[in-house]
């Protein structure tokens, strides 16, 4: 993925220019730069000028953004089935994520062998088109009034321009928000396994139904929630449905308040009569979207995502309207 580093800057202090300064890094080396100066060429007002850069930006990160994914055709998934899966470490020492993925690929992952590599290694390897690698990267992503950043546990194959932009995309997955003062890894780590056995199912639904995607598979599995029992964490869930007392207002299937080691263990097992909530919240902040996913702790199927905008009415949680949709 390219990462996109961007500032506004005054030019001049005394007759201020705003300018839009976007530097692109690809692979570490210098990818591009693009200034952009507006009010002296179309006479736009100082004022209302960081709103015309405002929009501007959102353009050319979106013209950007529409580059970063190359998703994965029927030839790539089967390529990926006979590939070595390459899990790369992540670069941090403070973080617990290493030790929690290679826990959950030695419990869940099946579908391909497996090798644990550090990211000089994953550089050299990245080139062979016949290797697939998982990864922890942050990308910029855009919603109707705000640019953010996440975190995505990506799923790809090789490609022997070594670019990231063209390595097939294999179903990538949102783990959580970063924010300056926030980017909290215990939100998703306790899910990462559930997030592989997504991966597996994902790659198997691909290969006896070609071309799906992700509103594919939960339209093939909108019964799947029969009979099943929701594990849900009482913090990831909206004040009004906080309880099972509250819940059964609006959804009546089974459902047990749990903590995030049960939600890990149902997965190692592989318990399919258990589903978990995957939410990717902005930790509160409003006018931010708030993703959720359901997912089989055993057999990784998405049963129902829905996204909303974080507001004063609508929490970053699990909402009762959620319940009633299931």
């Amino acid at each position: 993925m390219q990462d996109i580093y961007y500032q506004f800057f005054k030019c001049f202090p005394a007759d201020p220019i705003y300018c839009l300064f976007i530097i692109l890094f690809e692979n570490n080396n210098f990818y591009a730069v693009s200034l952009v100066f507006l009010r002296p060429v179309f006479n736009i007002k100082s004022k209302d000028m960081k709103i015309y850069l405002l929009f501007l930006l959102l353009f050319v990160l979106g013209h950007l953004s529409a580059q970063d994914i190359q998703i994965g055709s029927e030839s790539d998934f089967k390529r990926f089935k006979s590939s070595t899966t390459y899990i790369v470490k992540y670069d941090d020492p403070f973080s617990e994520y290493n030790t929690y993925i290679e826990e959950d690929m030695k419990t869940v992952w099946t579908i391909t062998p497996y090798k644990i590599i550090s990211l000089e290694e994953f550089e050299k390897l990245k080139i062979d088109k016949e290797s697939s690698f998982i990864f922890l990267s942050e990308a910029i992503k855009e919603s109707q009034e705000n640019i953010f950043k996440i975190n995505i546990l990506n799923i790809v194959l090789g490609s022997r321009s070594g670019n990231y932009n063209n390595m097939p995309d294999l179903g990538s997955a949102p783990l959580s928000y970063v924010f300056e003062d926030w980017d909290d890894e215990d939100t998703y780590v306790y899910k990462l396994a559930g997030i592989l056995r997504f991966f597996q199912y994902y790659v198997n639904y691909n290969l006896t139904h070609p071309g799906s995607n992700i509103k594919d598979v939960i339209k093939a599995n909108k019964s799947g929630l029969e009979e099943k029992e929701l594990f849900l964490i009482k913090s990831d869930l909206a004040s009004d449905c906080n309880t099972e007392a509250k819940i059964s207002k609006y959804y009546d299937g089974k459902v047990r308040l749990v903590n995030k080691n049960e939600i890990r263990e149902a997965i190692h097992k592989g318990n399919t009569d258990v589903v978990f909530l995957h939410k990717v919240g902005p930790n509160k902040n409003k006018g931010y979207p708030c993703m959720k996913f359901l997912i089989n702790a055993g057999s990784g199927a998405l049963l129902y995502f829905d996204k909303h905008k974080v507001t004063s009415d609508k929490p970053d949680a699990f909402l009762p309207s959620d319940f009633k949709s299931l």
